[in-house]
Formats: C-alpha cells, structure tokens, sequence
C-alpha cells in the first residue's frame, strides 16, 4: 500500500510545477514588441524590445531550471537518497537536534551546489547579454559564501527550536512551532522590513 504523505507531496511537487510552466507560458505568450498605449510616452521602442527579449530569456531559463531541480528532487526521492542521508547521518551518532540541523544542512548544501552552475548562466551570460551584469567572478563568489553563511546564522537558529520542540514538546509540537516561526518572521520583518 502507498503512503497517502508520499501522494500528496508527490501531488503537489507536480501541481506547483504545472502551475509554474503555465503561468510562463502565459507570460511568454502576452509579450509583445511594441509597448502598450499606456506606456508609449515612458519607454522607447527599443528599450521596451529589449525588456521584452530580457524577460522572454529568463522565462525560458526559469522553465528548464525549473524543470531539472524537479527531476533533481524525485529522482534522490525515487532512489531513497532521503532515507540514505538520514541514514547516514544517524550513524554519526549525534544528539537529534545536531543530527537533524546536519541533515538539513547537508540538503542546503547540495541544492545551492546543484543551482550553481545555473546561477553562473544567468549572471554571467543572461544579465551579461542584456548589459545588466555588474558581477565579477570574485564577487559572484564571495555573495554566494556569504548568502549561506547568513543562511546559517539565521536558519540554525531557528531549526534547532523547531527541532528542539518536536523532540521535547509532544503531541502539540507543529503549535508550538508554528508560533515559533510566525513570532520569528515577525520579528525579522521588523529587523530588516
């Protein structure tokens, strides 16, 4: 018999996708070379073109990553990748809240490194070829190290209550962590709005 949870993640995943590639496809298909009426007088022919081509590219590359982090995702789910990487980490033999802000990093980790080399393609040939790129390598580099070294900061934190309240809290753990989460983006809405 097949988990009902595995069907309606599975369910899911397939729905925000179609949801996401039909949306584009609305979008690449309202573009137009000329600018509305409305806004004839605020862009030029040409910058409106562009905007256009810059948007239609970005659409496209959104579809196939898209696509490929899907495939990414149900072929580790499909194959057990999960279960190894709990597994495994298990076996290290830490403390639950270690074992889980581990495993949850090691996911983050390997997303971000599955993402990088589409990150380089749009940065570095899409925002290039449309003259937005003002991003060298260096710094290309040294925003994405920062980017999950403040993921870090402020993510292990916050996981480590989470995981903290499902091991000790019981039966009304999600209550308490969903206050825990909403209180949390609250707070940081009002740090940094």
């Amino acid at each position: 018999m097949m988990n009902p949870f595995f069907l309606v993640i599975f369910i899911a995943l397939l729905i925000e996708y179609a949801i996401g590639v039909i949306a584009n496809l609305f979008n690449l298909k309202s573009l137009s070379t000329k600018p509305p009426p409305a806004l004839e007088g605020v862009y030029q022919s040409e910058e409106y073109r562009k905007s256009q081509e810059y948007l239609r590219a970005n659409t496209r590359f959104d579809f196939v990553t898209s696509t490929f982090s899907l495939v990414v995702l149900l072929s580790f789910w499909f194959t057990g990748g999960f279960n190894y990487l709990d597994q495994a980490v298990r076996s290290w033999g830490f403390v639950p809240i270690l074992s889980g802000l581990l495993y949850i990093g090691i996911l983050v980790l390997g997303h971000s490194l599955i993402q990088l080399p589409f990150s380089i393609y749009r940065t570095f040939a899409i925002e290039e070829r449309f003259g937005f790129n003002r991003t060298n390598p260096r710094t290309f580099a040294l925003d994405r190290i920062k980017g999950l070294a403040l993921a870090a900061l402020i993510g292990a934190p916050l996981l480590s209550g989470i995981l903290a309240l499902f091991e000790y809290a019981g039966y009304h753990a999600w209550i308490y962590c969903w206050i825990a989460v909403t209180l949390f983006s609250l707070i940081l809405q009002y740090v940094a709005p």
